[in-house]
């Protein structure tokens, strides 16, 4: 009697979405199955998201919303409760009851899921980079890693995360020092370990970004004693904007009919809000997340060009929001003076002795000239880089299988697969979440 071949899936990237896939893969199989993910950090479900070491760096959702089981929304509030992982964090209790532990606390958790499968021998993880993809004629992957491992497989699923940021083109001519014995200091990514050590609580300091990495930003350094100004600029100058004060539910209807224009979008989405008073915006926003799929659906191309364009900005701050405790910390760095946040851009930025001379131009045409000790670049993703931000990406680019996406926000395969089963222009999009459906949503 023969044994039926196990399937093997492997998955590029263990972080978040690559460790939830493995876990529901192999939840409960309909058939012999067996996971790979290639993932060079050690611990499986940290990813960028969740490996941050500081504690001041928040999920910014409560934790009664996060959970890998979507059929147990509550299982990592539970396992909390029951780990006690949280208990002496105090920054991370609400007053309302809420919970909003350390990023890493996130991770240590998914990784506990996984442990009986890595146990079992049902998932394997392989802590190196894939350095090349191909395809067999048979329908089989192989994976070649940066060490020279070969691996094959049924069926591949790439879970990598976001390409690193970019430093703005001010910037790229400067070398990145790390070391506190160096000024002034430029640092082009604040997720690194340690990255923001070598900032002195004396220094005057830049940052280049307004968004939820500014505010962890802000929150590392008051919480290593931070004295001096800090400026932080943006193109519009806006904050990512907090949770409802209350509980909310998804309501609304933004598909009766569907919008056809990102002006048409913007207007219902003001009318319905302003028509409601009583009601949190939060609870309208999350219903515009649910129906985002169609909306996008139905806007033609011209008109998804200037809904990103236009409306992304808002979009981003209004979506992606705050955690209570770090909103707290960026509030009162405000109110002290500590923290000053300006809609403006970099012109010209040049080194003098120990410190950055900066030109900024205001949002309304003002030249501001600041004298730096230190800039901290916290612009996000650089998804125009994502073809270029893993090996095997850019193996693939120079196949020809891959191109940058729509407005570089996802990928597009060019069907250079069609008969192994790829589809031409297939839309993959870069900011889904592990079961997400959409760029941007």
């Amino acid at each position: 009697m023969t044994t039926q071949r196990s399937n093997i899936v492997a998955i590029i990237g263990g972080g978040f979405s690559g460790a939830a896939l493995a876990w529901h893969l192999l939840k409960k199989p309909t058939v012999p199955l067996s996971v790979l993910i290639f993932e060079p950090r050690a611990l499986l479900g940290s990813g960028v998201a969740y490996s941050a070491e500081d504690p001041n760096h928040r999920i910014n959702v409560p934790a009664s919303r996060m959970s890998i089981d979507t059929k147990h929304p509550l299982d990592f509030l539970e396992w909390l409760h029951a780990t006690g992982a949280s208990r002496e964090d105090k920054g991370a209790h609400r007053p309302d009851g809420q919970i909003y532990p350390a990023r890493k606390v996130f991770g240590h958790y998914v990784a506990t899921k996984l442990a009986p499968l890595l146990e079992a021998h049902l998932l394997t993880h392989i802590p190196s980079l894939v350095a090349d993809v191909q395809k067999l004629p048979t329908g089989r992957w192989i994976l070649t890693t940066s060490g020279g491992e070969i691996f094959e497989a049924d069926t591949l699923v790439i879970a990598t995360s976001h390409p690193a940021p970019q430093l703005p083109k001010q910037l790229v001519s400067f070398e990145v020092p790390l070391s506190a014995k160096t000024h002034p200091i430029l640092i082009d990514d604040p997720w690194k370990s340690d990255a923001l050590t070598s900032i002195k609580p004396e220094d005057r300091v830049l940052i280049i970004g307004t968004g939820l990495s500014m505010a962890d930003t802000v929150a590392s350094l008051v919480a290593n004693k931070h004295n001096a100004p800090i400026l932080a600029i943006s193109r519009r100058g806006q904050r990512s904007k907090g949770h409802s004060q209350t509980p909310v539910t998804a309501t609304g209807d933004f598909l009766s009919p569907p919008p056809v224009s990102a002006k048409e979008l913007l207007q219902r989405i003001r009318q319905i809000i302003a028509d409601n008073p009583d009601t949190p915006w939060q609870a309208f926003l999350d219903r515009v997340r649910e129906q985002a799929p169609k909306i996008w659906e139905h806007l033609g191309q011209t008109e998804r060009r200037r809904l990103i364009r236009h409306l992304r900005p808002f979009w981003d701050t209004h979506r992606f929001r705050i955690s209570p405790p770090t909103e707290n910390i960026v509030n009162t760095a405000i109110q002290k003076g500590l923290l000053r946040i300006k809609a403006a851009r970099v012109l010209t930025v040049e080194k003098e002795g120990k410190t950055f001379q900066v030109t900024l131009r205001t949002r309304c045409g003002q030249i501001e000239n600041q004298t730096v000790d230190a800039i901290i670049s916290t612009t996000g993703p650089a998804h125009i880089n994502i073809l270029s931000s893993q090996p095997f990406l850019k193996s693939l680019a120079k196949k020809r299988v891959y191109r940058n996406g729509f407005l570089c926000t996802g990928l597009t395969c060019l069907g250079r697969w069609k008969r192994a089963g790829w589809f031409p222009e297939r839309y993959i999009p870069l900011r889904c979440r592990a079961f997400g459906s959409r760029a941007l949503w």
